[in-house]
């Protein structure tokens, strides 16, 4: 594989791994570290119903994707406008080898869609 092109699916792949974090679990299940600083929100968790908590769970895991996301739509825009390249051991990453943004590529990894090999750019097909 190009090792270009390499380097852009294990950054996408990457994101896509740390798309669940631990909030979700903290709120359908024990809650915050029990601190003097979290006592008010698990208060409220212990209030809650199952169906409740997992509504939240899911509002924390929106706000987590639409960070994420936003982070990559900023990147995205620095490199088409401003250049911004990133490198990993001095390989630079592959430029929307597919002909899609970052967040583009990472939404329809989260959604399990496969890599659209067919839409590969030519310079990226090669080593």
């Amino acid at each position: 594989m190009n090792p270009q092109l390499a380097i852009y699916k294990t950054f996408i792949e990457g994101l896509v791994e740390q798309r669940t974090g631990v909030l979700g679990q903290w709120i359908r299940t024990k809650g915050w570290p029990d601190l003097p600083e979290n006592r008010e929100l698990n208060e409220l968790l212990l209030r809650l119903t199952p169906n409740e908590k997992e509504l939240i769970a899911r509002i924390a895991q929106q706000a987590r994707d639409g960070g994420i996301h936003d982070a990559l739509v900023f990147l995205n825009e620095r490199v088409n406008l401003k250049g911004l390249r990133i490198t990993e051991n001095g390989v630079e990453m592959a430029v929307e080898p597919y002909g899609t943004e970052l967040f583009w590529d990472w939404v329809a990894r989260c959604a399990g869609q496969e890599w659209p090999e067919h839409q590969l750019e030519e310079r990226y097909k090669s080593l």
